[in-house]
């Protein structure tokens, strides 16, 4: 269906107007340029969105200071496109200006996607828009996942490894769903009507590419998802293992339908988004791995049965469990121990008496012989004392232990032997050594003088 002459110059007129209106209104203020380049990417003709005007728009939302501001422009923008009426031209505006928000949905860091999770609720587009409804449900889910996990599963590259495969076990129960809950709702989004009308297919055509870019980063996380789900299964809480069962069982009719909305790509320069990971390269891969998942899930150990009969033997190990850990008590049982009488309190035993201290045993302490230890303990000391002699001159005499060990003395003969000396001599006095001649003291006193004391200091 091609656009009468008559059309195409009404379009052209509103356009034009619309145009003056925006310079009559935006001319020399702070966001004139965000304000055309909403303009110009979004306007009812025929075309798709030009790539300099949406380059415009991300490179701003970069900034936190124009973020906001585009989101209004943008939530303004829909409004004035429904409010025109539900010509063709309309509702390819309206589309084209959904697209450009899904643009800057994707585009730069997670700063737009988490700023517009807060505000979906303006992300409307008219009731007469059938298929801006359908895509604008998609992009609503889209912030209520990111809103809800913090995390966008569907910017995902092929550059890196998914985020659910480095989440923990119940992280993924809580993943799973809302990936599931975005892939339904790009299935859900039956564009191709906008197909046959000359003035919308390129910009329904365009909105289509968008959504299968979206669509091959989810399938991917939700593939190694029911991976995870299929091993771990039987380990998890019955709600959770009933719950992901029924996923499952969805996921296994999700690959025909992805196989069916691949056939509506279209790679005509007039409607293809000019991004790196939308080529036919990555397409036919990703068209291969469905198909895969698709035979893999037809087989017993991956198929929807078999993941449910798993759930099930997990409810059922969860319930005998718990009731070999619990035990069963009837309301008579309970009724009767309350009402039963405390068991009485046994008898205390008497009291120990108090001990008493007697001012009479420290006399009787002292009084008393000590025991036989204690008395040999006190005389050990008293015989070490009496074993050493007193010596006038302070030589200390040989102690007992050593005297004990040195060899017995010889008795004296005083025919054989010499008379020792008792005494030294100071300048004379030998000994002598008849016992009968001479006198026996000067042997004892030496030298010097006739005194006997004198013998025993010297001469």
């Amino acid at each position: 269906m091609t656009e009468s002459l008559k059309d195409h110059i009404k379009r052209r007129a509103g356009v034009i107007a619309e145009r003056l209106e925006l310079e009559l209104t935006v001319a020399g203020t702070e966001y004139a340029p965000l304000e055309r380049a909403v303009f110009k990417a979004t306007k009812n003709n025929t075309k798709t969105p030009k790539e300099k005007h949406v380059l415009v728009l991300n490179k701003n939302i970069a900034d936190g200071n124009y973020a906001k501001t585009v989101l209004k422009m943008l939530a303004r923008r829909l409004k004035e496109v429904g409010a025109a009426g539900t010509s063709a031209s309309n509702i390819a505006a309206g589309m084209k200006t959904l697209a450009v928000w899904h643009r800057c949905l994707n585009s730069g860091d997670s700063t737009f996607i988490a700023l517009c999770s807060q505000y979906s609720h303006v992300l409307e587009p008219p009731t007469g828009n059938a298929m801006g409804q359908m895509y604008a449900a998609y992009l609503r889910e889209v912030l209520n996942s990111y809103s809800c996990i913090k995390y966008a599963y569907h910017r995902e590259t092929s550059f890196e490894s998914s985020k659910i495969t480095k989440v923990g076990t119940l992280e993924v129960v809580d993943h799973t769903p809302i990936i599931m809950a975005q892939l339904v709702r790009i299935l859900e989004c039956d564009l191709q009507g906008g197909l046959i009308d000359v003035k919308t297919r390129n910009a329904v055509q365009y909105c289509i590419n968008m959504l299968i870019i979206d669509l091959m980063p989810l399938f991917n996380a939700l593939d190694l998802a029911m991976t995870r789900i299929k091993d771990s299964i039987g380990q998890m809480e019955p709600e959770d293992a009933e719950r992901l069962a029924a996923f499952y069982g969805k996921f296994a009719k999700m690959p025909e339908k992805i196989l069916t909305l691949l056939k509506q790509v279209s790679f005509d320069r007039d409607a293809s988004p000019p991004v790196t990971n939308f080529d036919r390269g990555t397409l036919k891969e990703f068209k291969t791995r469905v198909e895969k998942v698709n035979a893999k899930l037809k087989t017993d150990d991956h198929h929807p049965d078999t993941i449910k009969a798993l759930a099930e033997v997990a409810k059922s190990e969860y319930e005998s469990v718990v009731s070999q850990g619990i035990a069963k008590i009837s309301m008579d049982e309970v009724e009767t121990t309350q009402h039963k009488d405390p068991p009485k309190a046994a008898p205390a035993a008497p009291a120990a008496p108090a001990a008493t201290v007697s001012t009479n045993l420290l006399d009787d302490l002292f009084d008393a012989p000590p025991a036989p230890a204690a008395a040999a303990t006190i005389a050990a000391p008293a015989a070490a004392a009496k074993t050493e002699e007193w010596d006038p001159f302070g030589s200390p005499p040989a102690p007992a232990a050593a005297a004990a060990t040195m060899p017995a003395a010889k008795p004296f003969n005083p025919f054989e032997d010499d008379m020792p000396a008792m005494g030294g001599g100071g300048g004379g006095g030998a000994a002598q050594n008849d016992p009968f001649g001479g006198d026996p003291f000067a042997a004892v006193s030496g030298g010097g003088g006739g005194d006997l004391m004198g013998g025993f200091g010297g001469g």
